[in-house]
Parts: C-alpha cells; structure tokens; sequence
C-alpha cells in the first residue's frame, strides 16, 4: 500500500477553480486507476458542471512541468470522454469539453424539477450511469454575516482571524430535507502600482479560494423539533491577512440536496474530521452514486448530484476590519523590483485569478 494525495474539485459556486488546500494521505493501492466523478445540477441560471479526472497508478508515464519530468500523486483530469446529461424522459444533452476534464452544460438547458437526472459517461468503450435524482422540493434561507476576533487559530493563540455565519430560515417542508453549505471568498487584489510615462495603472486583480475548505457545514431535518423553523450555523473561519485590504466577499450557498447525497457528504465529512480539506478528501473508502453499467464491482468516486440552491453573498471592506494590515506592495522608490512578492507583480501568480471583473461584483 502505498499513499495517494488527492485534489478533488467539489461542486464550485459562482466559479470553477482548483485551490490551493493542504492535503492529507490516505492509504490507497495505486495499482488501478480509479475514475473520480463530480458535477451537479441545480435550479440557478448558470452553467452546469460535471468534473473528471482518475488516480495515478503506479506505473504512470511522469509530467512534463513546463522545464523537467515529475512523478506526482494527483488525479488527472479525463480528456478522452463523452459526457451527457439524460433526464428520465430520455432526454439527452452533451457536454463540451472547456478544460481539459472540465465538461460543460450550458445555462440555455432548462432542468425540470418534475423529473429525474443522471449522467453518462463514456470513456474508451466503457459506459458509466448514476443513479437518477430529482431536485428537492425546498430550500432554507440564509441570512449572512460576520465577525472578526484574535485569538486560538490553527494553534496560533494570537492570530486575527473572521468567522462566517448564517441565521438560517430552515425550508418550509413536511418531508425530511438535507442540506449542505458551500462558501467561496473572491477578493480584489491591488497589484503595485510602479511610476511609468503613461501613469498606467496595473490591470485590475480578482482572486478566488476557498476560505475554510476542511469545513463541511451539514444539517438534517429528520433531527428537527416540531415547531423550530431557524438554525444559527458556523459556515467558515479564515485568518485575516493582505486580501482584505480592499473588497472581500464570502459566496454562501445553501444547497438542499437528495438522502444519498447527504449520507455521501456525511461519509466524506467523518473521514476529513476536520482535520484536512474537503477538497482533498481520501475517497477510497466513499463510494458515490456513479458506477460502471458492465462491471458494477468497479470502484467509482465522487458524486453527480441534483441540488435545488439558495444563495448568498457578503463583503468587507478596508474600513471593516479592527486590525492593522500591512500592505505588502506599496511602490516604494528605494524598494528593489526583486524586493516585492510575485504577487505584487502578476496577477496570473495566483493559481485561480482574473483580470475580468465579474458579473456581480458591484450587485450591492
């Protein structure tokens, strides 16, 4: 047995990115690939996605980095497969390929709530099903904010750090409801501004991440009272660093999900234990809802779900926070080039950024 380490992209709000989490091991036979599944579909007007990658065998050809061959661990993405969405009135949509294991389904399909949906996957010869889910019925409300604090963070005792939370206006529904949370941070990163002829200033720099990825907020109605309709919910922590310099925002979304899906989460969430990230969870042991039509004994990861999605944004500002900041890229004349961080530089220095602002950023 030797240790695999896994990035998983989990189902992304608003955006789709790969984020830089630790990761955790988790003993694995490498001996045979193992494809890994993740998409959803939900009731928001946006593109759908469905994510494929598979896990590294111990014979894998090594990566070519750019300057040099590295034998990694990673998942790599699937390229090679055809990819549909089918409803249970055998409505077929395909997928298109925009990065490599990244297939998508645009916003112009209509997802019916009064049908079933599952995905299929065909991967050189070989055909893979989940099993069909509805969209819930309900959906809770959240009602976000936050609260900056110093004290114990990851071992820290005098660290600065905030805390998302929600009042939660749990679903109006007679029939058991799951729910999970997913939270996203994007924040405008201001790159130095150095004198040139032209007075130009440095592009614009949006910056996504995930704030608290070892967290994995779940809720259960079946453990609700008769007559409690609220629920107060700790959503994510996140130390307070140079990216609330300027507009900060939190990405909540509420995610009312199928029994199976919540039991999934659950199984994820008792492994991760708080302990890594959910975006690097050890899936060996969690097998989800998508299986090999011919040979069912196959091990298949991930899951395809069908959410029904309240969501939410919040932000900071500079003026926000009670704590000093350090500002890390101010132009200073007697500072060498070599003296500033890359990421005072270059926006593209941050894994998941762009210089386009987006949609909704000036929405509140």
């Amino acid at each position: 047995m030797s240790r695999l380490k896994l990035y998983i992209g989990v189902f992304v709000t608003l955006v789709l990115f790969n984020s830089c989490v630790d990761q955790i091991d988790f003993p694995l036979n490498r001996g045979v690939e193992k494809l890994i599944v993740f998409g959803q579909l939900n009731n928001l007007d946006e593109d759908k996605f469905v994510m494929l990658s598979e896990t590294t065998s111990a014979d894998r050809e090594p990566l070519f980095s750019g300057q040099y061959l590295v034998l990694n661990d990673l998942p790599r993405p699937v390229t090679t497969a055809n990819v549909f969405v089918v409803n249970t009135q055998n409505q077929r949509f395909s997928l298109n390929q925009v990065e490599p294991g990244k297939y998508m389904l645009p916003r112009s399909v209509q997802i019916r709530e009064d049908v079933g949906y599952f995905v299929e996957i065909q991967i050189e010869g070989k055909t893979y099903r989940s099993e069909p889910e509805q969209m819930p019925a309900a959906v809770g409300t959240d009602e976000v904010s936050y609260e900056f604090s110093r004290g114990v963070f990851d071992n820290d005792p005098d660290r600065a750090f905030i805390s998302i939370i929600s009042d939660v206006t749990l679903p109006d529904s007679d029939n058991p409801y799951y729910l999970r949370w997913d939270v996203d941070e994007a924040y405008y990163w201001n790159l130095t501004f150095f004198p040139n002829p032209f007075n130009r200033a440095p592009p614009d720099c949006y910056v996504f991440g995930f704030p608290d990825p070892e967290r994995l907020p779940l809720f259960s109605g079946e453990s609700v009272r008769a007559g409690v309709n609220s629920s107060s919910q700790l959503l994510a922590q996140r130390i307070v660093d140079e990216s609330f310099l300027s507009r900060h925002y939190f990405n909540v979304r509420q995610v009312s999900i199928s029994r199976d899906a919540f039991r999934y989460w659950s199984r994820v969430k008792d492994l991760v234990n708080n302990t890594g990230s959910v975006f690097d969870i050890p899936p060996a042991p969690v097998r989800g809802n998508v299986q090999n039509s011919a040979n069912p004994d196959e091990v298949v990861l991930g899951y395809f779900e069908v959410a029904r999605i309240s969501q939410e944004r919040i932000y900071t500002t500079r003026a926000d926070v009670p704590f000093f900041i350090s500002e890390v890229c101010t132009y200073s004349p007697e500072r060498p080039i070599t003296d500033y961080p890359v990421t005072c530089l270059r926006c593209s220095e941050f894994p998941n950024s762009t210089n386009d602002t987006p949609h909704w950023w000036f929405d509140q």
